[in-house]
């Protein structure tokens, strides 16, 4: 007999052609294939207040609606774009079916990318000072950003608690990642309103928000990819999907995004379906 055979690999996603969405632990965990099938975050401004990022990466190419640096002469770029920046934005807004890479949690936001930020050779991490994230701040306000992302922390700071109770009170989403170990008292974290991101893989703390922070795989500069891990990558998990919502709802209160935000499981598709009750939702458990 004449049989015919079949091959058994199948695509990465099936809603989607980028060959590494089936790496991404954090979007499968939070439900975001689920969630995008209702919004991918359309007409929703993400300010990104980090360092540098590689506006030039094929995920982020033409992503970018404004581009600032607050930094400058002080501590200048060294060796071209910056990784933080480029991590935190491409979990956010990494192009969808471009046939390249990954898929980001918003993939139709626009991002503002604010540099108060820089990285030194030699130095894990990154550091930022009052000045300069309170003109990055200033510019997101200025700009009607719809949520601001801190991927980042720090002591208790009156001029930046003050912005971004100014943020807050034009109903402006901020998401700050909170440090390993929980506590979160300083700035961003510890400001009223903020909606404060632990990694998942981080025990409990009163008042703060968990979504998959290890092995998150994200944009590198130079048109790459990599896995990166941290309360930094949590907390872009959840700005990206605040934007999700606010496209659904345009002024969505920061106060509700936080109820519904709250818990395990596939946390992006779950909130969606508080806005669309036809929303399907796996039972997924976010991954340390």
């Amino acid at each position: 007999p004449l049989n015919e055979f079949q091959t058994l690999s199948e695509p990465a996603g099936a809603a989607y052609n980028d060959p590494y969405v089936g790496l991404q632990r954090g979007f499968a965990a939070l439900g975001v294939a689920e969630a995008q099938r209702w919004s991918r975050g359309e007409g929703v401004s993400i300010a990104v207040v980090d360092t540098g990022l590689d506006a030039g990466h094929p995920e982020l190419r033409g992503r970018i609606a404004a581009q600032r640096d607050f930094v400058g002469a002080a501590h200048p770029l060294l060796a071209g774009p910056e990784r933080h920046g480029t991590q935190v934005a491409g979990v956010i807004a990494a192009e969808a079916n471009n046939r390249l890479g990954i898929v980001g949690v918003a993939p139709q936001a626009r991002l503002l990318a604010y540099r108060a930020c820089w990285e030194q050779p030699g130095e894990p991490g990154a550091r930022c000072n009052s000045f300069t994230l309170a003109q990055a701040l200033g510019a997101a306000i200025a700009a009607g950003a719809d949520v601001i992302n801190l991927s980042l922390s720090g002591p208790p700071d009156p001029l930046l608690d003050r912005l971004a109770a100014a943020a807050l009170a034009r109903g402006t989403v901020i998401v700050g990642a909170v440090p390993a170990g929980g506590a979160h008292g300083g700035f961003p974290g510890g400001v009223a309103g903020v909606l404060a991101v632990r990694s998942s893989d981080e025990a409990p703390a009163a008042g703060t928000l968990a979504a998959p922070g290890r092995d998150i795989l994200t944009l590198a500069p130079g048109g790459s990819f990599d896995f990166a891990s941290g309360s930094s990558l949590a907390a872009a998990q959840i700005s990206g999907t605040a934007a999700l919502l606010r496209a659904l709802v345009p002024g969505l209160a920061p106060e509700q995004l936080r109820q519904w935000l709250q818990g395990a499981g596939a946390l992006a598709c779950e909130a969606v379906r508080h806005l669309r009750a036809q929303a399907q939702c796996s039972s997924a458990t976010p991954a340390p």
